[in-house]
């Protein structure tokens, strides 16, 4: 492209020159009709202009150029490394969400596994709590049924050694067997109304 532009230019000054050397007159025909001088000029400016841009410019064009290659591919090559390691971290993000959600499925299911125990250890527990308190007042009542028994018992034998030891110390007659059964009643009375005589 240089190349053109800089030839190009070069055969149009040339061109000019000699049109202006002929002394202005303007022939057409002169730019089409070759001319051994404009041909040895034009290949003298070319070659001149290759040589000085081959010295001085082709070597920084094409080491810039080259450069630029080199930085075009390692952007590729580290592009394409980026996306590798990134496709990586993806599956590997993608591995640990899925272990993510398989232990969190397995830790929800041996919760409600230790809740259900747990509630069924607490139930028996209740369950057997509850026996053994109704045992124990079982228990309880039985004994003191019998407690309340042997003091009725207790009670009754005190009445009536008391009534025949007073039979056999008093006088058999009529007021005193009065007298005696209505102490008697008084006293049954009162362990009916839950007070033990005094003797």
């Amino acid at each position: 492209m240089v190349f053109r532009i800089v030839a190009g230019s070069s055969v149009l000054l040339l061109a000019r020159g000699s049109v202006f050397a002929s002394g202005g007159e303007s022939d057409p025909s002169m730019l089409v009709m070759p001319q051994f001088g404009l041909i040895f000029w034009t290949f003298v400016t070319f070659l001149l202009l290759a040589f000085i841009l081959g010295r001085f410019a082709w070597k920084p064009l094409l080491g810039a150029i080259e450069a630029r290659e080199r930085s075009i591919e390692e952007s590729l090559d580290q592009a394409r490394t980026e996306r590798e390691e990134a496709e990586k971290l993806l599956e590997e993000h993608k591995a640990l969400v899925a272990q993510a959600r398989r232990e969190r499925a397995e830790a929800m299911a041996e919760g409600q596994r230790d809740a259900e125990r747990i509630k069924g250890d607490i139930v028996e527990e209740g369950r057997k709590q509850r026996e053994k308190l109704l045992e124990q007042a079982e228990a309880q009542i039985q004994a003191e049924m019998r407690q309340a028994r042997a003091e009725l018992r207790g009670i009754a034998a005190d009445l009536s050694i008391k009534a025949a030891g007073r039979l056999l110390s008093s006088q058999l007659d009529e007021q005193a067997q009065r007298r005696l059964v209505e102490e008697y009643l008084d006293e049954l009375e009162q362990m009916s109304d839950g007070s033990r005589p005094v003797s």
